[in-house]
């Protein structure tokens, strides 16, 4: 009968502290850290220990979670005399559930592999909502092997597991995923401003797409009440999604390709963004749809 990990997790906002949430109530040991360290009461209420440095944590557990923003704030709790690499000494697991860019999950995967350190590449599918029911898609990069081993403690965040291939493989599928996240939400935001336009109500298309089973997508059900109400609280942060689909445009401007469509997506995001919209949910583009020309 095989230990349980000592799981580490770092990075406790919208996403991580759902899913570390869910490895505690899956019975795991689990320590934290967070550089807002009040987010960390919470789990120091149930139990959990709470790291003083990345480096503290890392030397407490053999299986170390990042879940944070983009690679300067990885590599700040990763590199340094009080960083997770300081305190690795071989044989332990490091799983990246970032999104960042497949260059720097490269980068990293090898410098894991020149330490000794097994590594897994495992961003997710899925936001805020599904982050606290447990139902993410875990897409898995790294040794299969390594993820087959470590899949119950996956699986304690997330309803599946898509094993990609060797890292940074799990990265580049998130990519492919957002683009399609990127692209439906921006064509709903584009139809309920051209309804809004015509003067109807954008609750008809709402309407439509449920009647229609061709259409009848779970996310355009999920952005309802945001499209209709303005209201834009935040499952997915513009700021994130703008960060993800420039690596997108990055590697595809890498393998000579051309995506025109996220493209403009991106353009419509960096509009909204220098709106100073950037902490509100990305269905926020809708604001920018509907400003008067000029």
């Amino acid at each position: 009968m095989s230990i349980p990990p000592r799981i580490g997790f770092i990075g406790l906002g919208i996403m991580g502290r759902a899913m570390a949430m869910g490895l505690v109530r899956a019975g795991f040991q689990v320590s934290v850290y967070n550089r807002t360290r009040q987010r960390t009461i919470e789990f120091a209420d149930l139990g959990c220990e709470v790291a003083s440095t990345p480096r503290a944590l890392a030397k407490m557990s053999d299986t170390v979670i990042t879940m944070v923003s983009d690679p300067a704030a990885m590599q700040a709790i990763m590199e340094g005399p009080e960083g997770v690499f300081s305190a690795f000494s071989g044989g332990n697991t490091l799983v990246n559930m970032s999104t960042l860019s497949p260059d720097y999950t490269a980068g990293l995967a090898k410098k894991c592999f020149m330490a000794g350190v097994n590594f897994l590449d495992c961003p997710v599918s899925g936001s805020k909502g599904a982050a606290e029911s447990g139902q993410l898609v875990i897409l898995a990069g790294g040794d299969k092997a390594a993820v087959e081993k470590l899949s119950p403690v996956l699986k304690a965040m997330g309803r599946a597991i898509v094993y990609a291939g060797p890292a940074p493989a799990g990265t580049a599928l998130k990519l492919c995923m957002n683009l399609i996240l990127g692209q439906l939400n921006t064509a709903l935001a584009e139809s309920a401003a051209l309804a809004q336009a015509q003067g109807i109500a954008p609750e008809l298309i709402f309407e439509t797409l449920s009647q229609n089973p061709a259409l009848n997508c779970g996310y355009f059900q999920f952005k309802k009440e945001k499209m209709l109400t303005k209201h834009f609280q935040a499952d997915f942060p513009l700021k994130h999604m703008l960060k993800d689909a420039r690596y997108m445009l990055a590697e595809a401007a890498k393998k000579k390709l051309s995506l025109p469509v996220t493209a403009a997506v991106v353009t419509l995001m960096e509009k909204s963004y220098n709106s100073g919209y950037g902490e509100k949910d990305l269905s926020v583009v809708l604001n920018n749809l509907t400003e008067p020309l000029g």
